[in-house]
């Protein structure tokens, strides 16, 4: 008998560290070898073509830290600045800040389920009469611990673990998108700038035009319908600049909202001209995806811990067994506090009988969200060789432009 219960809390042991059944590789998406218009470098042809397995994350920095800003290569001190003070006060990724932090309270706050819980208490009474003490000491400790046979709670922590991850990753994809934004505006502005410097120089070309068909019309080298269609020309041009300086507004408008300031106020900047055009970086292979982009990164961590989650909700249905401790104590006198003690040791095994379905009803529900976070993390890797294609596509015809 005593070989029989040794064996079976062998078994229960073991099965604690039983994990959700790994997806199959066949299920990953594969994103091709290379794109289809790329420059092919002798380094991008030595790089073996992709799997479609993700990398697993490491505890580093996030990259736009870490790697150098690429922002730098146009050389301009305001929009650097810029940039700073929106990574600083945009509310876009400060939410996304206090999100990670949430999920990180989560995540602790899973792990205190797989240690001990105790509690203590001292006090002490006073009471009146011929047969009563005149005041009474007790104290009091209690421990409460239940064992993860199962695995459940470790299930749950690692859940909420990785669901942490994939917050920190959203940390980085909206500092990405933050300064791509900016980066944008920046650029547009400046467009518009020249824009509209371009066309004062046009409207003053067509003004001068204008006198001087008004000279040869009076000299009779002209005729009215000249006139006419010039002044036609120049009240197009006019006409377009009001249309110029508001998007120049707007513009500079929703610059101050990402850089978390009222659009009210000035913005600082003063330049008026485009810079030079930035050469365009190595898109890599499809495969550098998986690693480098942390969208990519933060789905398949929502993956993987939808799954511990539906572990979880699997094990829940289970039995579980809870180990309590109390002790107690009481005298009259706070010396002789710990001269007659009592201490009580009890284990629990509770399980579950009849929930109408609960627990069941969850398990199926946690499945079915693994499998939608996993179409989701297909969607966002096909959408990012997509935004890649894309760009190459567009860039390969604008220089033929």
């Amino acid at each position: 008998m005593r070989h029989l219960s040794g064996g079976l809390m062998l078994v229960l042991l073991c099965s604690g560290c039983a994990g959700p059944i790994p997806r199959q590789t066949s299920q990953d998406i594969s994103p091709g070898e290379k794109y289809s218009r790329t420059l092919e470098t002798p380094e991008a042809k030595a790089a073996a073509p992709g799997t479609g397995v993700p990398v697993p994350l490491t505890d580093s920095a996030p990259s736009y830290l870490t790697e150098g800003p690429w922002w730098a290569q146009y050389k301009d001190p305001e929009l650097e600045g810029l940039i700073r003070q929106a990574l600083a006060g945009n509310p876009g990724i400060n939410q996304s800040r206090k999100r990670l932090e949430q999920a990180a309270a989560v995540a602790r706050i899973s792990f205190a389920d797989l240690l001990p819980e105790a509690t203590g208490s001292l006090g002490r009474s006073k009471s009146r009469g011929t047969t009563e003490a005149p005041s009474t000491f007790s104290l009091r400790g209690a421990a409460d611990y239940e064992l993860d046979l199962w695995g459940g709670n470790r299930a749950t922590y690692r859940a909420n673990s990785l669901s942490a991850k994939a917050a920190a990753q959203d940390v980085e994809t909206s500092a990405i998108t933050l300064v791509s934004s900016v980066v944008e505006d920046w650029l547009t502005l400046l467009s518009l700038r020249e824009e509209e410097a371009l066309l004062q120089e046009q409207t003053e070309t067509n003004q001068m035009v204008l006198d001087l068909q008004h000279k040869r019309y009076s000299s009779g080298s002209a005729r009215a319908l000249d006139v006419l269609q010039q002044t036609e020309v120049l009240a197009r041009s006019k006409a377009q600049l009001p249309d110029i300086q508001s998007q120049q507004e707007v513009t500079a408008h929703s610059l101050m909202v990402l850089a978390g300031e009222s659009p009210t106020r000035a913005l600082p900047v003063t330049r008026k001209v485009l810079p030079e055009v930035l050469p365009l970086p190595q898109a890599g292979l499809p495969a550098d995806l998986l690693q480098n982009r942390p969208d990519i990164q933060a789905a398949w961590l929502r993956v993987l811990s939808a799954d511990w989650a539906s572990e979880s909700a699997r094990v829940d249905r289970l039995p579980n067994l809870n180990i309590s401790l109390d002790y107690s104590t009481a005298s009259t006198k706070f010396k002789n506090l710990f001269d007659v003690w009592a201490l009580d040791l009890a284990a629990n095994l509770v399980a579950p009988l009849f929930d109408g379905g609960r627990r069941k009803a969850e398990h199926l529900r946690q499945k079915a969200l693994a499998d939608e976070r996993f179409q989701a993390y297909r969607d966002t890797v096909l959408s990012a060789i997509q935004e890649v294609e894309d760009a190459l596509s567009q860039t390969y015809h604008q220089a033929e432009k």
